[in-house]
């Protein structure tokens, strides 16, 4: 017998009935397994550093936006809402742009880019027209080497504003935005050592915005991640440091427990060690609801992890991580267990020297999909999750089954894939624990099953 991964839609899988022997229970999984195929890769700018997805141009499928390092620009890419883009329209932002971010600045109901651009010290603001093009830039200062912007109303008058990591002056920039496409005056807050990146959640539960910086202490060997709180008037509180692995450089936010607290997790790098790169990990710090953090747990990815998402990429209804891991060019999905654990890591190859992604649902089958940027451009990734179905013999007859997330697929059978002629099978399945089965009669030569998506 066998177990066969197998994709959804219509999952075909042979089974000559005359040759089958004994087996003990092969283990089934709990829930679709994750998986993606690559939907294409398209071209960007030089050197790509930072993706975001939104709709652009009002259209209901999710675009993309992508800082480019070298090229110091920003490319465009319009989805065509089948997991693939059209060609890229660059649009000039500062020098060195380095991480890119949404927000309605100006407040016309369409969506405006923030770049942060580490060469020039400033964040370039690219209003949108709602067509899918772009007003030409205009820039404000930051602090020295801007690597992070997020948005937020930190102020609470309804006007989108800018906090941005500045990863050589250690700091954070907070820009009060005006509501008409502007920014005032950056106010500047200490972060740790070389903060890289830069997340925005509600960590106390008061719903003023608070602020989390990954402190990747590239010299220096103080890794942690820096939490400031917001008074709700644009301001902060002097951060406090939580420790971490080694050398953060991304955290993402989610309710990884299902108490309605705010956790992290933290992409730690990893570093050299007597010549051995060692200590890349995934850190998952649960919240306790009053702007204090749990220590960190540990779990593994890939070497070199520098980008984290979330999103329940196995449609179990719970949190899952998606890593982007650059020294061993893979993703890493962690299966959430809904109780701020997760699953050993499922991976996945992308090519070389990817650096970050977004996650949206590219092709419009209502779950969550991957663009990763890499130096060759953003490879689209459909997520395409696995079922594992069981076949076990025993006393005459086959057992198949597949987990219970699965109920909407019917097992359907044909004598022959020459001249095919799929009918359901009459027999009901029945529900055994965390699965269904269907128990069959070995009274057949041959046969062809597949689970056939309503």
């Amino acid at each position: 017998m066998k177990v066969s991964v197998l994709q959804p839609a219509n999952l075909l899988f042979p089974v000559l009935l005359s040759s089958l022997f004994p087996c003990a229970q092969l283990p089934a999984a709990t829930g679709l397994a994750p998986n993606f195929v690559a939907a294409g890769t398209f071209g960007v700018g030089s050197i790509p550093s930072s993706v975001a997805a939104g709709d652009f141009n009002r259209d209901g499928k999710p675009d993309l936006a992508v800082a480019n390092r070298f090229s110091g620009n920003v490319s465009v890419l319009l989805g065509k809402g089948d997991g693939t883009f059209q060609a890229a329209v660059d649009y000039a932002a500062g020098s060195g742009p380095s991480a890119i971010s949404l927000g309605d600045f100006d407040h016309d109901a369409k969506l405006d880019l923030a770049v942060a651009n580490a060469g020039g010290n400033d964040v370039s603001i690219l209003l949108g027209r709602g067509d899918g093009t772009f007003l030409p830039a205009s820039n404000f200062a930051t602090g020295d080497i801007p690597s992070s912007v997020v948005v937020s109303d930190f102020n609470g008058d309804g006007k989108p504003d800018l906090a941005i990591a500045n990863r050589a002056s250690d700091n954070i920039s907070v820009l009060l935005g005006a509501g008409d496409g502007t920014f005032l005056t950056a106010s500047n807050y200490d972060a740790g050592d070389d903060p890289l990146f830069l997340a925005v959640g509600d960590f106390n539960q008061d719903t003023k915005p608070d602020l989390v910086a990954c402190n990747s202490a590239l010299f220096q060997e103080l890794y942690s991640v820096s939490v400031f709180l917001g008074n709700g008037d644009g301001t902060f509180t002097a951060r406090t440091n939580y420790s971490t692995g080694r050398s953060p450089r991304s955290v993402a936010i989610g309710d990884f427990n299902g108490d309605s607290v705010a956790d992290l997790a933290v992409a730690n790098y990893g570093g050299f060690v007597n010549d051995q790169f060692t200590n890349s990990s995934v850190s998952v710090m649960l919240g306790h609801g009053d702007g204090t953090f749990q220590p960190a747990v540990d779990y593994n990815a890939g070497a070199g992890p520098l980008s984290v998402a979330i999103a329940d990429f196995n449609t179990d209804g719970e949190s899952d991580l998606v890593i982007v891991n650059h020294r061993s060019a893979t993703v890493s999905v962690l299966s959430g267990n809904g109780d701020g654990t997760f699953q050993s890591a499922a991976n996945f190859d992308v090519g070389a020297n990817p650096i970050s992604l977004a996650v949206a649902n590219f092709d419009g089958d209502a779950r969550p999909d991957l663009a990763v940027v890499r130096d060759s451009g953003i490879l689209s990734l459909r997520n395409s999750p696995s079922i594992r179905v069981a076949m076990v013999r025993r006393n005459g007859s086959l057992t198949i089954s597949w987990p219970v997330p699965s109920a909407q697929f019917v097992l359907e059978s044909t004598p022959s894939l020459g001249t095919p002629n799929w009918r359901a099978v009459p027999e009901i399945p029945v529900l055994n624990s965390d699965h269904f089965e269907v128990t069959l009669a070995l009274d057949q030569h041959e046969c062809y099953f597949r689970l056939h998506r309503q």
